[in-house]
């Protein structure tokens, strides 16, 4: 008898340890993070444009990644920014492009206008990618990748401008058309520049008469 429970205690005893060791070890292991579901990505963009228009910094780098590369500098950017301007900001065409567990890619175009202020804004459509990562598991704006930026009427913005046709020098030229406003960038309107009126070629004086 005390053989057979010996012989019982040696078999069984490694048998439990080999069970239960996969279930210790599993228990230790940390579960991977899911990737993140496209209505929660968008809610952060779209807090983010909320907060914008509310003029609240404190909510508009709630949205943004303490690691992100502007950070330091975009709540003084943004302060000053709410002093002197009010905006009305649209978003439309949210897409996922790519979601992981440590990134993720929202594509989007938004509508920024002028309402009020005193500051100088030129109002604009952005294209671009959001790309957001987590922060202790909550999801924030990394960085952007503006792919296009235009005015209002869809032509870019930040284009230069077309040069001047030259004045002929044989007849004296007509009075110029007025030049194409230069293109301003997203930041303030960029001044028209002064045009002038081209001056008429000189005749050249007439040839002396070669010495008898």
């Amino acid at each position: 008898m005390d053989d057979t429970h010996s012989f019982m205690k040696s078999f069984f005893a490694p048998l439990f340890a080999a069970l239960l060791l996969p279930l210790i070890w599993g228990g230790c292991e940390k579960p991977a993070a899911p990737a993140p579901e496209k209505t929660v990505l968008f809610q952060v963009v779209e807090a983010n444009v909320h907060a914008v228009e509310k003029k609240d910094t404190d909510a508009v780098m709630a949205t943004i990644h303490p690691k992100a590369p502007s950070f330091a500098s975009t709540r003084d950017i943004v302060s000053e920014m709410f002093k002197t301007l009010d905006l009305k900001c649209t978003l439309s065409d949210l897409q996922l492009v790519t979601a992981s567990p440590e990134e993720a890619r929202v594509s989007f175009t938004q509508k920024t206008e002028k309402t009020g202020g005193e500051g100088d804004f030129q109002n604009n459509i952005v294209k671009g990618v959001h790309i957001l990562r987590p922060d202790d598991g909550k999801w924030k704006i990394f960085n952007t990748v503006q792919t296009s930026v235009t005015g209002l009427d869809g032509k870019p913005l930040g284009a230069p401008e077309a040069p001047a046709a030259e004045t002929a020098p044989a007849s004296p030229a007509p009075a110029a058309s007025p030049a194409a406003e230069t293109a301003p960038t997203p930041a303030p309107a960029a001044p028209a520049t002064s045009e002038a009126t081209p001056k008429p070629a000189t005749p050249a004086p007439p040839a002396e008469k070669p010495a008898q």
